[in-house]
């Protein structure tokens, strides 16, 4: 089974959760990059907004083809309750995608509120099918056994 893991990642904290599961699954990564290049307060000002009414950014790479993977991990942080413009971005950007098995992820100071429904939709609408989805707040990333939890998803769900 290949995974590819699909993330974006402003200040690491979704990245970590990524290197540790990739720690224990293997796979392949995609960072995708945000080229509206948010400053710390854009962020809240800017960006946030334009997560809460689901639109995209200009993103790096451009393109994602994952043809040649078995199982897409997609992992964004939550803004305004949403998923980044970037992650909105990249599901739209993947290519070869339609069969493929899914597990999401969202890191997040409290609440994850709809940005795992809206991701589920996005891919499912791409023909994705959504095995699993996993929020981590603050509190859940310092316990290991919830990325334990996350990481026995995705290698349920590339064995199913």
């Amino acid at each position: 089974m290949k995974i590819c893991y699909i993330y974006h990642s402003e200040t690491g904290t979704t990245r970590g959760v990524v290197d540790r599961c990739l720690a224990a699954t293997g796979g392949d990564r995609t960072e995708v990059q945000d080229l509206q290049h948010y400053s710390r307060i854009s962020k809240y000002l800017v960006g946030a907004g334009r997560a809460a009414k689901g639109l995209s950014d200009p993103i790096e790479p451009a393109e994602i083809d994952v043809s040649g993977c078995d199982l897409l991990v997609i992992g964004s942080p939550v803004w305004s309750g949403k998923p980044t413009p970037a992650i909105n971005a990249a599901i739209r950007a993947l290519k070869g995608c339609e069969g493929k098995k899914s597990t999401l992820f969202v890191t997040c100071g409290g609440s994850a509120r709809d940005a795992l429904t809206l991701m589920k939709t996005a891919l499912e609408g791409r023909g994705v099918n959504v095995a699993a989805s996993v929020p981590f707040t603050r509190k859940d990333l310092r316990d290991e056994g919830k990325v334990k939890d996350l990481i026995k998803q995705i290698q349920a769900a590339g064995s199913g």
